[in-house]
């Protein structure tokens, strides 16, 4: 059976680094690229990136995750968080690759009691949440193989 490639965008970021560290499944290779070499802002560097690593699934743990800085940098939030993953995802599809697109609790409001669920309606409240949620739709919309994964309280031995 031939080895399985997934690429990891985001690669300096503390989801990307713990998706890389360790010793991957058998038959599975982990390539966890970040900028400059895989620019998820920059469609060439997309292309290059898919072209070298010919990726069997695409992680995309790329992301703005100055959650209080976004208030002031919405361009950029919304740039890296809905755009690029939009892009990310619609290359992908293109490919016929499926990706896995890491999201946020902070597409909900936080008001619900007990656990969100996947049904759950969405109600972010500040530009992250909203930036988070513009790219789990832009994911959606550019790529039927698509799954959206949500994360809250993310930690690790090589992050915060």
């Amino acid at each position: 059976m031939a080895e399985k490639t997934i690429l990891v965008a985001g690669g300096a970021g503390q989801v990307a680094r713990a998706l890389a560290t360790g010793q991957p499944p058998a038959g599975v290779k982990i390539v966890s690229r970040g900028r400059p070499e895989l620019d998820i802002l920059d469609p060439a560097s997309i292309a290059a990136a898919m072209a070298d690593d010919r990726p069997d699934l695409i992680v995309n743990a790329a992301a703005y995750t100055a959650v209080d800085q976004a208030e002031s940098d919405e361009a950029a939030a919304f740039a890296l968080n809905a755009v690029a993953a939009g892009e990310l995802a619609a290359a992908a599809a293109r490919a016929g690759i499926p990706i896995i697109h890491i999201s946020t609790d902070y597409v909900f409001d936080g008001t619900k009691p007990e656990p969100y669920s996947e049904t759950d309606p969405v109600a972010p409240l500040g530009v992250y949440g909203r930036s988070k949620l513009a790219g789990e739709e832009a994911v959606a919309a550019a790529n039927p193989l698509h799954v959206i994964l949500r994360t809250a309280w993310v930690y690790s031995p090589v992050g915060k």
